[in-house]
C-alpha cells in the first residue's frame, strides 16, 4: 500500500479537509493510506517520510522545506467544481457585482481563479476578506458566492446566495498523483473517468488527451494481449513501456521496469542492429527472437522484441491432431499449496506407475479432467493417445458408437466405411470416462466386459478386437447412492473403483485460491484492490477451480469483479440491524455531537459486533451510523478507526473479520464521558 501525506495549513478547517480526504479516498481506493499533517503543527526539523505529498496551497511550499526530504515528489492541490453547482452562477444577469466567500483569503482567491478559467466571463467578482466585514465596502453588493463551510461569513445585508458547496479536487491533480504513486490500474483509472463526468474541469484539453491515451493503450493490449509471441517495448535504456502477457511469462517484469534488472538480461537481445528469426535460449527454452529499432531524426529512442516460443511454432494441422489425442497437462501445472492436494498428487504419481484403473471423485470444477491428463503423462503410455470422452454430453446411441465404434452400414447415417471407436484410437494409451455415473444400465453392461475381457465388438460386427488401453473414470455423484438405487452396477463399480483418488473441493483448500488466482491473472493480479482480493479469498466458489477461473476471466476482460463476488464485498454474513440506544451528546447542540461522541457510538457498534472470529467492516460501520443519523466520511471514519487502534481500544483485522474491540476499549465504553 502506498502512503500519501495530506500537508495543510490549519487544524480549524478539518472538516473542509476531510471532504478532501473523501474525495482522493474515492479515486484511490484502498491502494493508499492517507496521513494528515499540519504546518502550524510540525516541530522544528520534523521530517515527514511517505511515498507522494499533496499540499494544499501552493504558499506553503517554502515553509515545508524543512520537513519534506524529497521536493520531487511533491503535488500542490488545485480544483475544479461540479456542473450541477456551478449552473446558478450562470444564470446571474451579465454585469452584476459578485462577492466570492470562503473560508481562508487563499481559498477566495483560488475560488475566482477557477471561477474565471471555466468561462464564467459575464459578472465582476470581488474577493470576500473577513478582516473587513464592517467598513461598508461590501454594502453595495448584494449577491455572493459561497462554497460549503463558509455560509456563516455571509454578511447579513446579502439577498441573493449562489452555493457551490465543496469543490472538488482536480483531474490533473489525481493524475499527477497516480503517475508519482503508480498507481496506473484499471480500477483507479476507472474511478477517476467516472468522478471526472460530473465535473466542469479547467484541465478539459489535459482529460481528452489522457482518455485518448487510455483508448489507445486498451486497443494496444486487445490486441497484442491474445498473442502467443512476447511483445516488449522499450526505450533506449532499457526501461520498459509496454509488454504483453507472454513477455511477463518470461521475463517475471511490468511496464516501468528496467530490463537490464531481469535474470534473464544479456547483450545480444539489445545489440545495436537489428536482427530477426534469430535462436536465443532462455535456460531450457529456445525463442526465436527479433529486435526492431524506432528512429527519430536518425536517433534511435528505442525498439521492440519480439520472442516466439520455439514450442508453440508448429502447424495448425499438427496442433489439432495433437490436441485431438494428447494429454497436454502435467502433474507440474497443477497449482496447489494445501496439504491434501499435495497427498493427492503423491497418490496419483505412485498410481500413475502402475497400470491399474483409476477412479477420480470430487464436485464439478475441481480438476478431474486435470488429474487424469497427468496421470497418462506420467505413465509408461505418455506417448500413446490420450482420449477423453465425457459421458454425460452423448445419448446412449451416440455414446456406444463413439466408444466401441462400428462397422459400414451398422446403422442409418453411418459411415460407409464404418468407424473405429476411441478406445481402438486410444490403442496402447488411456481412455478417460468422464462422469462415468451418467451412463446407462446397458451401455454399463457393455463397459463391463470391455474392463474384464480387454476386448470388444463393433456395432454391427462379429469380430472381436483385441484392445490394450489403460481406463481412468470421474465422477461428481455418489457411485454408491446410485448403486442402492439401482441405477449403476456394483460390478462395474468394484471394476473401476481399483484405486481412487478423492479430489477436494476449493472451499475446503483455500490456500490454494491466491496461487491459482495468480496463475488465472498474470501481472493483472496486481491490480486487484485489497477489497477484490477479500472477495475472491472468502467466495465460496460453489463451481470450484473452473468457476474462479471464470471469475478471473471477467476480470481480465471488464476490469471489475462479477455481480456475484461484488455482493459479497460487505461480507456474505451482513450483520443484522439493531436498535440503539442514543448516547447523549456532550455538546448544546444534540444535532451536532462532538468527535468524542461519534467516538463512542462507534466503540459501541464494534463492540456489539464483536465475536470470536468475526467483527464489522468500515462500509458497515458507515451504515450503521448513518442508520442513528450520523453522517461520517469514510476518510474521518478510516481515521478514527487508526486512533482507536493505536490507543489499543480496538484490533483491525484484514479481510472480513474487520474491526474488533479489545478488552480496554470495553473498559473505555464503561468509563463514564467527561
Amino acid at each position: 500500500m502506498k502512503t500519501l501525506a495530506f500537508l495543510c495549513r490549519y487544524r480549524k478547517y478539518l472538516k473542509s479537509i476531510e471532504y478532501l480526504v473523501d474525495n482522493l479516498y474515492s479515486v484511490l481506493g484502498d491502494y493508499v493510506h492517507i496521513s494528515l499533517f499540519f504546518l502550524d503543527e510540525l516541530k522544528p526539523g520534523q521530517q515527514v517520510e511517505a511515498d507522494a505529498y499533496l499540499v494544499l496551497y501552493e504558499e506553503m511550499l517554502g515553509r515545508l522545506t524543512p520537513h519534506i526530504p524529497d521536493y520531487t515528489k511533491v503535488v500542490v492541490l488545485t480544483r475544479s467544481i461540479k456542473k450541477k453547482n456551478l449552473q446558478s452562477v450562470m444564470d446571474i444577469p451579465p454585469g452584476t457585482d459578485v462577492l466570492v466567500i470562503n473560508d481562508s483569503r487563499e481559498s477566495v482567491l483560488q475560488t475566482i481563479r477557477l471561477i474565471y478559467e471555466l468561462g464564467v466571463s459575464h459578472l465582476r467578482l470581488y474577493p470576500y476578506d473577513q478582516t473587513i466585514p464592517d467598513s461598508g465596502l461590501y454594502h453595495r453588493i448584494d449577491t455572493c458566492i459561497v462554497a460549503s463551510g463558509a455560509e456563516h461569513l455571509i454578511p447579513a445585508h446579502i439577498l441573493h446566495i449562489h452555493n457551490i458547496n465543496n469543490r472538488e479536487i482536480s483531474f490533473e491533480t489525481f493524475q499527477k498523483l497516480i503517475s508519482l504513486l503508480k498507481l496506473e490500474n484499471p480500477s483507479v483509472r476507472g474511478n477517476l473517468l467516472r468522478k471526472t463526468s460530473d465535473e466542469l474541469d479547467t484541465g478539459a484539453n489535459f482529460i481528452h488527451s489522457y482518455l485518448g491515451s487510455f483508448l489507445k493503450e486498451l486497443l494496444l493490449s486487445n490486441v497484442v494481449k491474445t498473442l502467443t509471441q512476447a511483445i516488449i517495448l522499450l526505450d533506449y535504456q532499457l526501461n520498459i513501456h509496454y509488454i504483453n502477457e507472454k513477455g511477463y511469462d518470461i521475463f517475471h517484469m511490468v511496464a516501468g521496469d528496467n530490463l537490464s534488472k531481469s535474470p534473464l538480461y544479456f547483450e545480444r537481445l539489445v545489440s545495436d542492429s537489428d536482427y530477426r528469426d534469430e535462436w536465443i535460449l532462455f535456460g531450457e527454452q529456445a525463442y526465436l527472437t527479433e529486435k526492431r529499432s524506432f528512429l527519430l531524426q536518425d536517433r534511435n529512442i528505442g525498439f521492440c522484441l519480439i520472442l516466439s516460443d520455439a514450442s508453440q511454432m508448429r502447424s495448425t494441422e499438427q496442433q489439432a491432431k495433437d490436441r485431438s489425442l494428447a494429454a497436454k497437462y502435467t502433474f507440474r501445472d497443477i497449482v496447489c499449496q494445501a496439504e491434501a492436494m499435495k497427498a493427492c498428487i503423491d497418490l496419483a504419481r505412485k498410481a500413475a506407475a502402475s497400470d491399474h484403473t483409476i477412479l477420480i471423485r470430487g464436485e464439478s470444477g475441481v480438476g478431474k479432467e486435470l488429474f487424469a491428463q497427468s496421470i497418462h503423462n506420467d505413465s509408461l503410455r505418455k506417448r500413446a493417445p490420450f482420449v477423453a470422452v465425457n459421458c454425460a454430453a452423448l445419448p446412449e446411441s451416440l455414446l456406444e458408437s463413439e466408444l466401441f465404434g462400428y462397422e459400414p452400414g451398422a446403422f442409418t447415417g453411418a459411415q460407409k466405411s464404418g468407424r473405429a471407436g476411441l478406445f481402438e484410437q486410444a490403442q496402447h494409451g488411456t481412455v478417460f470416462l468422464d462422469e462415468i455415473g451418467d451412463i446407462s444400465p446397458g451401455l454399463q453392461a457393455h463397459l463391463l466386459r470391455v474392463l474384464q475381457e480387454k476386448q470388444l465388438r463393433r456395432i454391427g460386427s462379429d469380430k472381436v478386437i483385441d484392445i490394450d488401453v489403460r481406463i481412468i473414470a470421474a465422477t461428481n455423484g455418489n457411485l454408491e447412492a446410485q448403486i442402492a438405487s439401482g441405477t449403476f452396477r456394483s460390478d462395474l463399480f468394484f471394476r473401476l473403483n481399483v484405486i481412487s483418488l478423492r479430489l477436494a473441493p476449493l472451499r475446503e483448500r483455500r490456500e490454494d485460491i491466491l496461487p491459482l488466482l495468480r496463475t488465472f491473472l498474470g501481472q493483472r493480479c496486481n491490480d486487484l484492490s485489497p477489497k477484490e482480493l477479500d472477495c475472491f479469498l472468502h467466495y465460496p466458489w460453489p463451481g470450484n477451480v473452473r468457476e474462479l477461473q471464470n471469475a478471473a476471466s471477467y476480470y481480465r476482460t471488464l476490469g471489475t469483479l462479477p455481480e456475484y463476488l461484488r455482493a459479497c464485498e460487505d461480507g456474505c454474513n451482513p450483520l443484522p440491524l439493531k436498535t440503539f440506544s442514543p448516547i447523549i451528546p456532550s455538546s448544546d447542540d444534540c444535532s451536532h455531537p462532538s468527535e468524542e461522541d461519534v467516538r463512542r457510538r462507534l466503540l459501541q457498534l464494534i463492540a456489539d459486533a464483536t465475536q470470536t472470529l468475526s467483527g464489522i467492516g468500515r462500509k458497515a460501520l458507515m451504515n450503521q451510523l448513518r442508520l442513528q443519523g450520523l453522517q461520517v466520511g469514510e476518510g474521518k471514519l478510516k481515521r478514527l478507526l487508526a486512533q482507536c487502534q493505536q490507543e489499543g481500544l480496538i484490533q483491525v483485522c484484514r479481510g472480513r473479520s474487520g474491526s474488533q474491540i479489545t478488552e480496554q476499549g470495553r473498559r473505555y465504553l464503561q468509563t463514564p464521558q467527561q
